[in-house]
Formats: C-alpha cells, structure tokens, sequence
C-alpha cells in the first residue's frame, strides 16, 4: 500500500497548489512522481475494498481542486445554460450576440468562444442535466463514474484496477478537471466486458457521448449476429437523441470542422510530418492511415478489446491533438488487455502540462517545447516496440496477467 499512501499526498499536494494553471512546473513534477511512483510499486495482488476505499478517496480529494488544467468543463456548464435558454449551441457560438442574456461570471472561463459545439447528442442531455448543479456536481459525477471504471478493470486484471485507480491521470482528469472521460471510459469498458446485447448499446451510448467507442461497434454487431432490427434500433435511437442538434442545420458540422482542420497539439507523428509535408498534406495522410487502420482491424480481427485498442491507439499516436485525458481511452482499453505500455504513456503524459507556463491570457495561445514531446513518446514507444514484439513472439491468446 505504499504507493497508495504516496498517491494520497500528492494529490493533497495538488490542492494545496491552488491554481495548476500558474504553477505548471510543480503540478506536472507532482504528478509525474506520483505516476512513477505507482508504477513501480503495483502489486500482484490485492482486495478490492482497499482498491476502492483509496480510488474514492483520491477522487474526492481532486473534488476540491479547482478544475485549471483544462476549462473543458465550463464548455461543459454553458452549453447546458445555453440549451435552458431555448438556444442551440450547434448554431450559435458562445460569443454570439444572441447569447448575451445566458452569460453569467462564468463565461469568461469558456474556451473557444467564437467556435459552436462539438459535442454529441447524448452528452448534450448530459450538459443540460447537470449544469445546474455546477463545477462540484458535475466533477463529482466523472468521479464516481471513474469509480465504476476502477471495478471493471479489477475484476478483470487486479493490477489494471489498482493502476486505473492510483495513477494520477484517470484521478486528475475525471473528478480534478471534469473530463467526459469519466462516463465515457466507463461505457467503453462495459462495452469490452459484458454480453453481446448490453455490449452493443453501451459502446452506442458511449459513441453518442464522446464519439470514440463508436470504433468497437462494427466489431461488436459482427460478433453479437445481432438481426436487422436491432440495427434498425441504433439507427432510430440515433436520430431521435440528434433531433435537438438538427435544427442547426449544416452549421452544426461547423465546431466539429474547425477542430479537425485547425487544431494542433501535443501530438506525436503530426509535428515530424507537418515540418516536411506541410499542415495540410500533413492532417490529410494521417487521417488516411487512421482510417486504413481501422478499417484493416475491423476486416482481420474480431475480438473487441484488441479492435479498441488499435483503433484508439492510432488515433493517440496519429492525432494533431492529443490532450492528455484523450490517453484515458486507450489506456483503458490497454489495461483491459494487460497491455502495460500505455500505462507508462499514462504515467508521461502530464508533462504535456507544462505548456501552461508559456500561455498567454489575452491571446489564449502558447508555445510547445520539442523535448517535452520526446520525453512522453519516446519511451513509450520503445516500451509499446518492445511489449508487442513480446506479444507476438508467444502463440496463444494474450494473457491479461
């Protein structure tokens, strides 16, 4: 239970910093520490009631923190403001004139302002649901989703359940900073652990909250043999929870467009090609591999966890934009397969932070150091080189011990 101690800490350590945001180099040196440290010190063995009592407190401990890594989660508030109002923020961006009325003091913490929604369907309800309650209501509900996440991974692999329940990225991320994450994860992992039919519309509900366990869907209809019907029933639950959205009409796409086009950061491939190729050519052939990726995984392999991690693997290791909770979906479904290697990535990847020390507030833009990305990747992908050639050395199927 060492690192268990070390892990409840550090994270008091967190929110004695205050705001993470203007203290970068002491909150990514906390967390980095932290991840290794945990790391390092995993047993082979354990009880999940310790394995929750501690995941539970770490997560209630974040609740106090104020969410300054990422201001996702005013997105989150206002756009279910926005809904309440009787507005649509797939047609009107928050700093639209149209919306002056719904501004309150929390509006100024809104990012992107001038781009409307990205969100899906299903996390819209959720938006609306929760904004009520404010920052501490909706941080609390990603942590205790996470909560359900920590179960699922234990009572697959005891050593996956106490690295999602210690390592300071799920905590930090779902009740630190609000993170979809935290309802999403857990509906991908259901969607990995349950039967065919539970399986099939959990991976749907997570789709329609954050797009990416829609990778899994085909694999688990072609599995499941499922009749038509029941795809039939995806293709009417769509529609209707996207019927608010419709009414945006071709301006709903617009948020969605600006972020696949435009936006850059921390990725991994995209900074190396985007010097030789360009911007453009550079976003154009990696979207092109993602998507021969994935389909490839989708023709020759069935099993849903090895199609997740592929799939949410290319898209980590190929994407312009690569914020540090995006790792929590693919390290999820690592963990499910025991594959450790997304961990240490997990583990590396606050570093990412440290790009606040350079923000600029009044412009909102900031600039990335080359050896921070080296220092996240680089082992990793030894780690991820030299795990896999392990893997695939062994016949058999892939042990989650």
């Amino acid at each position: 239970m060492y690192s268990a101690g070390f892990a409840t800490l550090s994270a008091i350590s967190l929110v004695v910093l205050g705001d993470l945001r203007q203290r970068p180099v002491e909150a990514v040196a906390v967390m980095l520490i932290w991840g290794v440290v945990v790391l390092v010190w995993t047993p082979r063995s354990a009880r999940l009631g310790p394995v929750l009592f501690f995941a539970a407190l770490l997560r209630v401990i974040l609740l106090f923190s104020p969410p300054t890594l990422s201001d996702d989660l005013y997105r989150y508030l206002w756009e279910g403001r926005v809904w309440l109002a009787g507005f649509n923020p797939f047609a009107l961006a928050p700093d639209a004139a149209e919306l002056a009325g719904v501004r309150d003091a929390d509006w100024a913490l809104v990012n992107h302002r001038g781009v409307p929604s990205v969100y899906p369907p299903l996390a819209q309800l959720l938006f609306v649901g929760l904004s009520g309650g404010g920052a501490l209501l909706w941080k609390l509900a990603m942590g205790l989703c996470d909560l359900g996440s920590v179960y699922v991974l234990f009572a697959r692999d005891v050593r996956a359940g106490w690295l999602w329940a210690l390592l300071p990225l799920p905590v930090v991320e779902t009740a630190g900073s609000g993170h979809l994450e935290g309802i999403g994860v857990l509906l991908l992992l259901v969607a990995l652990s349950q039967p065919a039919r539970v399986a099939l519309w959990a991976a749907w509900a997570g789709a329609m909250i954050k797009l990416l366990p829609g990778v899994i869907l085909l694999p688990l209809w072609l599995t499941a043999r499922r009749p038509p019907a029941a795809g039939l029933g995806l293709v009417v639950a769509s529609l209707l929870v996207s019927l608010p959205i419709l009414g945006a009409g071709p301006a709903m796409f617009e948020g969605f467009g600006t972020y696949a086009s435009s936006w850059s950061f921390n990725g991994s491939l995209y900074p190396l090609l985007s010097g030789f190729l360009g911007a453009g050519l550079a976003r154009t052939l990696l979207i092109a591999v993602g998507l021969l990726i994935t389909v490839g995984v989708w023709v020759r392999v069935r099993d849903p966890g090895r199609v997740a991690v592929w799939g949410l693997g290319a898209f980590v290791c190929l994407s312009p934009t690569v914020h540090p909770w995006y790792v929590l979906w693919v390290l999820a479904a690592g963990l499910y397969l025991g594959l450790r290697s997304w961990a240490l990535l997990a583990a590396l990847m606050p570093l990412a932070y440290l790009v606040l020390g350079t923000l600029d507030p009044a412009t909102g833009r900031w600039e990335e150091s080359g050896w921070v990305r080296w220092a996240i990747y680089l082992p990793f992908y030894a780690a991820s080189g030299l795990e896999g050639w392990r893997r695939w050395s062994r016949p058999g199927p892939w042990p989650v011990h």
